[in-house]
């Protein structure tokens, strides 16, 4: 009997623990983060054609002046990534819309 209220015990201790969770917010906007996204697709295709270590370190280069343009840190864009990554919805809405912001057809 002690050892089923213990258990008991523990399962609920467990289990409001849980909802004590908080749910971390990014610190950019969802528009933001597109905008982000967007940039960092045109410097990867700025490296297109450019093959071995050359074109790694003008990724990496590129990568950090895309943040850098954003008030970002590495470490802060990939908290926020996380963060949005964690809603597949969300994350396929700001992927279609980096994808339209660098839609050339349109800009014609």
């Amino acid at each position: 009997m002690r050892i089923c209220l213990i258990v008991l015990l523990m399962a609920t201790f467990v289990s409001a623990c849980n909802f004590q969770k908080s749910v971390e917010q990014p610190t950019v906007s969802e528009d933001k983060m597109a905008r982000i996204l967007a940039d960092l697709a045109i410097a990867d295709a700025a490296t297109n054609g450019i093959a071995g270590y050359e074109k790694d370190s003008l990724a990496q280069l590129y990568f950090r002046q895309v943040l850098e343009m954003h008030g970002l840190t590495l470490e802060q864009h990939e908290k926020n990534l996380r963060i949005f990554a964690n809603d597949s919805g969300k994350m396929k809405e700001l992927l279609n819309e980096a994808g339209a912001l660098v839609d050339t057809s349109k800009w014609h």
